[in-house]
């Protein structure tokens, strides 16, 4: 990479994490590309230039915070931490995010119409089957054989049980719905 393709790629990454910080304390409507633009130190051209407008930028911030999260999975999913060890962290780790894209005070990126938008909707249903899913397969295998899943239960019908679980996020629910969601998948109906 040349020294252009380095500084483009580093407005680029100023231009995500200041949108990021600022949609998820604000949400996406309340925030202006100026608002950005300043946060970033770059002029509202670069951003038109780079993302084509407000909505992909959003998108991007979206798919960039799915790529970063998705390394931190394979990370810790592929170490040699039991199966119970991975669960917990998994379910730290989601409740965190939900934190993390709210900033605890709105719906900030988590922002209905975008997560429900087409774009959104195919990206996330491409990098499941792509990439989340060889991950669950394993992990959902070394659970059985740990003794932590009924190894009666098909595999495909466990991954088509959290995909039930998915589909009932493609309507509008609250955050909090998102975090009962969570803990009813993680936990069932008994809870902890």
């Amino acid at each position: 990479m040349n020294g252009f393709d380095r500084r483009k790629q580093k407005k680029m990454n100023d231009i995500l994490t200041a949108a990021f910080d600022l949609f998820k304390k604000n949400g996406i409507e309340a925030v202006k590309i100026t608002d950005v633009a300043e946060k970033a130190n770059v002029s509202k051209v670069t951003i038109y230039n780079y993302f084509g407008s407000k909505e992909e930028l959003a998108r991007q911030v979206i798919f960039d915070y799915m790529d970063k999260k998705a390394e931190e999975f394979k990370t810790y999913m592929s170490s040699d931490l039991s199966f119970k060890d991975k669960f917990n962290l998994m379910i730290t780790v989601k409740m965190g995010s939900v934190d993390e894209l709210t900033d605890g005070s709105t719906d900030g990126l988590l922002d209905n119409d975008m997560i429900l938008s087409p774009q959104v909707q195919e990206f996330l249903k491409t990098y499941a089957e792509t990439k989340i899913k060889p991950i669950f397969i394993n992990f959902i295998e070394q659970g059985k054989q740990e003794g932590e899943i009924d190894s009666e239960i098909n595999t495909e019908t466990i991954l088509k049980y959290i995909q039930s679980i998915n589909n009932i996020l493609q309507y509008p629910i609250s955050v909090q719905e998102r975090i009962d969601l969570g803990k009813l998948f993680f936990y069932g109906l008994r809870g902890k």
